[in-house]
């Protein structure tokens, strides 16, 4: 039996179940979720997009894993939010995947 802090397997139905889970939340308008290498496996942009903001994510995604190396004690990058008038990006990496989510945010923002 596995420990409870072990790494839970990744599999294509995981996979398939977080884009389902994630594309019936009001407001968000693509879905993208790489895996470990930065591929795209599972998404709602075009191919061409979805492959620039994968590079994209992973150059963010070293520079603030590298300023949060740099805390005391060093910390690892768990969910990164990045938020403008019309749009907010969530991005939530771990071991096996990353999705990466933009919703609309007018709604709660003009308010």
């Amino acid at each position: 039996m596995q420990s409870s802090d072990a790494e839970p397997k990744r599999t294509q139905r995981y996979v398939d179940e977080a884009y389902r889970l994630v594309l019936e939340k009001q407001g968000v308008e693509e879905v993208l979720i790489m895996n470990r290498s930065g591929v795209p496996v599972k998404t709602t942009m075009g191919r061409q997009d979805a492959l620039q903001n994968a590079c994209l994510y992973d150059n963010l995604r070293e520079k603030c894993q590298a300023f949060l190396q740099k805390m005391e004690p060093p910390q690892n990058l768990v969910m990164l939010r990045v938020r403008t008038k019309q749009h907010e990006v969530i991005i939530t990496p771990d071991a096996k995947i990353t999705i990466l989510v933009v919703q609309n945010a007018r709604d709660s923002y003009d308010k």
